[in-house]
């Protein structure tokens, strides 16, 4: 099962999206670092997931893939009383 989360103007944590995913299904990071071993190091895998750094968008969609996440955007929706610029 795939899950999608909406991102509503780049508004959402993806590291903690993944940290909650992985205690829903009952993981541990260890055993999403063998899900993923061969595509992204270990080492990695605890680093982006403890907040040590930062990764690239390849790394953390395979972690989400990983997980059953999916990211999709949406946009935001018109404040009332705001105006357009021209």
């Amino acid at each position: 099962m795939c899950r999608v989360l909406h991102i509503l103007s780049g508004m959402l944590d993806i590291r903690q999206a993944i940290l909650t995913q992985l205690e829903e299904n009952g993981w541990t990071i260890n055993q999403l670092a063998k899900r993923v071993e061969g595509q992204v190091a270990r080492r990695t895998v605890y680093a982006y997931l403890r907040g040590e750094e930062d990764s690239l968008s390849q790394t953390v969609s395979i972690l989400l893939e990983a997980v059953g996440l999916t990211i999709t955007t949406t946009k935001r929706a018109k404040r009332p009383g705001k105006e357009q610029k021209k």
